[in-house]
C-alpha cells in the first residue's frame, strides 16, 4: 500500500486492563488512509532484549575486579591523570553498540514500563522500556542498548509497573539522554497492550 498524504481523519483511543489491575494499554484505529492502515501492511517483527545487542559484542569485564587494592586507590586519588583515566575506563566498560539494521523496523517487544513524566496523576506519553522490573528507578539503568525510549501520540494511563506488556512501533537506533537513563532506542509507538506469551 503506498503511503498515503490525507490527513488522518479518525483515530480513536481503545483502553484495555491488564489483569489484575495493571497498565491500562491502548491502541488507535482509523479508517483506510489512516496511519494505522499504512502500518497494517509493514510486518511486525517480535523481538527479544538481545535481538538488541549485536551479536559479536562482547561486554567487557568490569576493571576493578582485577585491579589490586593499591592500583584502585591510585586511581581515586583526584590527579587529572587519574581522572582521565577513570573517564576512559568507564566509557570502555559502559559502551553499548546497538543494531543498526533495526532502525525503521516495525517491532513488537514484550517490556516493563518506567514512566518519565506523568501528565496527570497516572498517564504518560513518553516512558522507558526496560528489560526487567524496577529498571532506572529500584536498581541502576542497565546498558544503553537495553533501554528504549518510548514516545506515544496518545497518553497511556499506568496503575502499575509490575506488570510487563508488549509495545509495538517503529523502533530508531538514536541515543536518548532522560533524567533516568540514556537508552541507545526509541520507540514511536503505535500501541501498548497487555503482555500475553504468543
Amino acid at each position: 500500500m503506498q503511503a498515503s498524504t490525507k490527513v488522518l481523519t479518525a483515530a480513536v483511543a481503545v483502553v484495555a486492563i491488564l489483569a489484575g489491575g495493571g497498565l491500562l494499554a491502548w491502541s488507535k484505529l482509523g479508517g483506510e488512509n489512516s496511519v494505522t492502515g499504512q502500518l497494517a501492511s509493514v510486518e511486525i517483527q517480535e523481538i527479544a532484549w538481545a535481538d538488541l545487542i549485536p551479536e559479536d559484542f562482547v561486554q567487557p569485564e568490569n576493571p576493578f575486579e582485577t585491579m589490586s587494592q593499591e592500583e584502585i586507590d591510585k586511581l581515586m586519588d583526584g590527579s587529572d591523570e587519574s581522572n582521565a583515566r577513570l573517564e576512559e575506563l568507564k566509557d570502555a566498560f559502559f559502551y553499548a553498540p546497538v543494531v543498526e539494521d533495526l532502525d525503521g523496523k516495525r517491532v513488537k517487544i514484550a517490556a516493563y514500563v518506567t514512566p518519565l513524566e506523568f501528565e496527570d496523576q497516572n498517564t504518560a506519553s513518553e516512558f522507558l522500556l526496560v528489560p526487567y522490573l524496577g529498571a532506572c528507578i529500584h536498581t541502576p539503568p542497565p546498558p544503553a542498548n537495553q533501554i528504549v525510549h518510548a514516545m506515544s501520540p496518545i497518553a497511556v494511563e499506568i496503575r502499575s509497573m509490575y506488570e510487563p506488556v508488549w509495545a509495538t512501533g517503529t523502533v530508531r537506533t538514536e541515543t536518548v539522554e532522560s533524567d533516568l537513563a540514556t537508552s541507545g532506542y526509541r520507540l514511536d509507538v503505535e500501541s501498548v497492550e497487555p503482555y500475553i506469551v504468543q
